[in-house]
């Protein structure tokens, strides 16, 4: 049993429709015939269901009565009327009603529409939980997220925007996420974009240098997977940003590039000195250097100096003395990320 509110200015018409209500099992619970009192019924009793004329006595019509009743207490309005205007069914469509009966109204169809109101609004009003929900999840998520729908960012939470260095939403919604993605990586993301879109299939853990509001550049790591956001398809990315590794990587490669062109031995150690990487040169043929902390190579390695530039002096048998100098890559913040030896005075 649903409790419906009539509006309707015609009295014979409402009374049909209080018979056809009482036989089909709902209880009529408020009856008027203007715009003003069907919100003043409604916010006191509360309804499962309106049946709305929309022609109404009055300021508000019924359209107008309906917007002010999902606006205010989210009830299910169904027009009833003999009008069938393409201007006004084009108003009952923005105006998200339930279902729209052309008068005369019988009494299966009348029972068929508000069965079908009150359930489609029930699932509406769980659609919308489940996304005020989703938006509180995102809002608090400990790692930066983004929402983006056929390309263009719909949504970020407050981690995302400080990756964009900006508090204000406004600054980056409905753009093309292409246009904070550096030219050498839109290539790149332009794929993973159309592979969303034509096969729903996400991607993990690309690296891609990207601007934020002020065009300055970042590094991040970011992985897409799908969702349903506002009802419609749409891709969820979290960004780690990765600004001080890419940074520190990039600087490494280069340096180790400019040894190597030397034709120089090399080795590479982390912050705590543990050898994570050896050239390939002879000098280290038949020395499991991989893994082990420099310190704990005295058989292989004299500490010379560790005052402004760490050095050490290669002692093996059979290998050539060899004094090896340091130098130090850091990160962006100025982070001790690797230790390089290369062959120095």
């Amino acid at each position: 049993m649903r409790k419906v509110v009539v509006v309707e200015d015609d009295k014979f018409i409402a009374a049909i429709f209080t018979m056809f209500l009482r036989e089909l099992g709902h209880e009529l619970v408020g009856r008027c015939s203007t715009g003003a009192e069907a919100i003043d019924l409604c916010h006191r009793l509360r309804p499962d269901v309106v049946l709305m004329d929309i022609h109404l006595d009055g300021e508000l019509d019924g359209i107008q009565t309906s917007e002010q009743l999902r606006r205010e207490l989210d009830i299910p309005v169904i027009y009833v009327s003999s009008d069938t205007s393409s201007q006004v069914i084009k108003r009952a469509i923005v105006s998200n009603s339930y279902g729209y009966l052309v008068k005369p109204v019988n009494k299966k169809e009348l029972g068929i529409s508000i069965d079908l109101a009150f359930y489609k609004h029930r699932v509406d009003q769980e659609q919308r939980e489940r996304e005020r929900g989703y938006r509180q999840f995102i809002s608090d998520a400990p790692m930066p997220l983004m929402i983006l729908q056929d390309g263009r960012i719909q949504y970020l939470n407050h981690l995302a925007l400080d990756l964009f260095k900006t508090h204000y939403m406004e600054d980056v919604i409905t753009l093309p996420y292409l246009n904070f993605v550096e030219p050498e990586y839109k290539e790149m993301v332009d794929k993973l974009l159309k592979e969303f879109k034509d096969k729903g299939q996400g991607f993990q853990n690309q690296l891609l240098a990207m601007q934020d509001v002020h065009g300055q550049v970042f590094y991040a790591k970011i992985s897409g997977s799908p969702i349903v956001f506002n009802k419609k398809k749409s891709l969820q990315v979290t960004m780690v940003e990765a600004s001080d590794m890419e940074y520190s990587n990039k600087t490494s490669l280069a340096y180790k590039t400019m040894i190597d062109s030397f034709g120089l031995p090399y080795f590479i150690t982390n912050a705590d000195l543990e050898i994570k990487e050896i050239s390939n040169s002879s000098l280290f043929d038949g020395l499991e250097l991989n893994g082990k902390n420099i310190e704990d190579l005295s058989d292989y390695f004299q500490k010379i100096s560790e005052e402004s530039v760490l050095s050490y002096k290669l002692i093996a048998d059979d290998k050539v003395p060899t004094l090896f100098k340091s130098h130090i890559i850091k990160d962006a913040s100025g982070k001790v990320m690797e230790i390089f030896f290369y062959p120095g005075k």
